[in-house]
């Protein structure tokens, strides 16, 4: 019974890559809002990335780098 179970496992992990790197999935998913790019990068991440940026750089000062 073991070996059936660990067969089938097997089989539906084959069947779910299978499935997944379909170019219909693909499509699919290229189609839906959430997995679509954005042209621009909203400025709440421009600001993150600033403040990121900015933190780096006092950072590297103290450490003398």
């Amino acid at each position: 019974m073991d070996r059936n179970r660990t067969e089938n496992a097997n089989m539906l992990q084959a069947e779910i890559r299978r499935q997944f790197g379909s170019p219909g999935t693909a499509r699919f998913l290229h189609s839906l809002p959430a997995f679509q790019l954005q042209d621009e990068t909203p400025d709440r991440f421009v600001n993150l990335l600033s403040e990121l940026d900015r933190a780096e750089a006092e950072q590297s000062g103290r450490d003398g780098r």
